[in-house]
């Protein structure tokens, strides 16, 4: 009864000092430390006094240089205590550092830890092998860029790019979204399991985030409206993609190869792709003729849509390209800048 009162206590203090290992660990060496300075100071050993701080860490860690050594039986025995001491609290400390290691590692890879990313990319959704093209043409667009992949079905990190970070728990959680530090995203695409979860992750994430570019992958276009309807600081923020392999198959039996031009234009990884200009604010005011030669002779794109209050393809030539509006080109590489007042103008 005694023995197991003692060992259930014995088990209670091993779990405290576990739970408060480097405070214990540093108490412990400061204490020692002070004792072993008095001692030192009892036993008259003036040289080791005025170097004690180094001779200290030379002892403790059982280093031993040997360039100051105590003369006195006190000193020495003190000596041999700090030594013996030394090697087990020095131990638990390389264990400890080696344990928060190991374990800020664990937390990585299984996607527990919290993230402290700004103007990041968050996916929510993983479908193997599609995941990975989408990240593949996300980086090669823009290589820092900073990803992080949340999913619940994964277990650990399935993405071996580097600079992939991971959040494991389900979409649509309040614990998700703060680990994934979705407040300070810039963009996320959202590809739940379903319509149902693809939306509830959607409208979660506009409670907290109403100024990022979001891209909801969805089965059914009928459920598109209700993503475009969720809080956004603009309407254009709140984007939906439907499964375009469906609607390029009559598109391919009527012109062939059309499929393959679309999938061309929507691909970063080589060729032409498709690019976004926001033409700046100002007095800007030129003819779709003048932007099309213009563009096309300066910069070496083909602008193919614009954009006001709602999309124009292929615009009239009179159609009239002002400020505020944005213009979707294909060019082998994205421009840095298109100076509009700047083009020749058509007669």
């Amino acid at each position: 009864m005694i023995f197991s009162l003692i060992l259930r206590g014995y088990k209670k203090v091993l779990s405290r000092v576990h739970e408060y290992a480097w405070v214990t660990l540093f108490v412990s060496i400061a204490l020692l430390y002070v004792l072993g300075y008095f001692v030192m100071l009892y036993a008259g050993e003036d040289q080791i006094l005025e170097n004690y701080t180094w001779w200290f860490s030379v002892t403790i860690t059982t280093v031993g240089y040997g360039d100051y050594s105590p003369l006195t039986t006190y000193g020495r025995i003190c000596a041999g205590f700090i030594m013996f001491i030394g090697i087990g609290t020095v131990g638990l400390v390389i264990g400890k550092v080696a344990e928060s290691v190991i374990d800020f590692a664990n937390k990585n890879r299984k996607g527990l830890r919290k993230m402290n990313h700004e103007k990041h990319t968050i996916i929510m959704g993983y479908r193997q092998g599609r995941t990975e093209k989408v990240i593949a043409e996300l980086l090669s667009n823009n290589p820092a860029e900073k990803l992080v992949l949340c999913s619940f079905d994964q277990k650990e990190n399935p993405i071996r790019f580097r600079g992939v970070d991971f959040v494991m728990g389900e979409l649509a959680s309040e614990d998700v979204l703060q680990r994934s530090s979705a407040v300070a995203a810039r963009n996320i695409i959202i590809w739940g399991a379903s319509d149902n979860e693809t939306f509830i992750t959607a409208y979660a994430f506009r409670s907290v985030n109403t100024s990022a570019q979001m891209v909801c992958y969805l089965n059914n276009a009928d459920h598109a409206e209700k993503i475009a309807r969720l809080p956004a600081l603009h309407t254009a923020l709140n984007n939906v993609i439907l499964p375009t392999s469906d609607y390029l198959l009559a598109q391919e039996l009527q012109d062939r190869e059309s499929s393959s031009v679309v999938q061309q234009l929507i691909r970063n990884l080589d060729g032409e792709n498709l690019y976004r200009f926001d033409i700046p604010p100002g007095n800007v005011a030129v003819d779709y003729l003048t932007v099309f030669i213009g563009v096309k002779k300066k910069y070496g794109a083909t602008v193919l849509a614009v954009k006001d209050s709602h999309l124009t393809l292929n615009p009239d030539l009179v159609f009239i390209v002002k400020s505020g509006m944005a213009l979707f080109y294909t060019a082998p590489t994205r421009l840095a800048d298109i100076d509009l007042a700047g083009l020749e103008v058509q007669p």
